[in-house]
């Protein structure tokens, strides 16, 4: 398991490693999960889709739906 502090670090890791799942906070330093999220996915360029969980205390209705949007494969809620 690796940890990044932001969202320009998970892309390096992301860079760097074959991951099997991604857990993903949406809100973030430098750039926030939903952009990197959106980079991931950007890069995949239609290869292997890594599963990303949306880590969120987003509970509000209308939150679940932005994060899927966002490319999210689905979304946990965060303290």
């Amino acid at each position: 398991m690796d940890v990044a502090a932001d969202g320009k670090e998970a892309l390096e890791q992301v860079a760097l490693l074959p991951y099997d799942l991604i857990f993903m906070d949406c809100e973030m330093p430098e750039m926030d999960g939903y952009a990197a999220t959106a980079e991931i996915r950007r890069r995949e360029d239609g290869g292997r889709r890594i599963p990303i969980v949306a880590m969120t205390a987003h509970a509000m209705e209308g939150d679940r739906e932005q994060c899927l949007a966002a490319g999210w494969t689905t979304t946990s809620p965060s303290p």
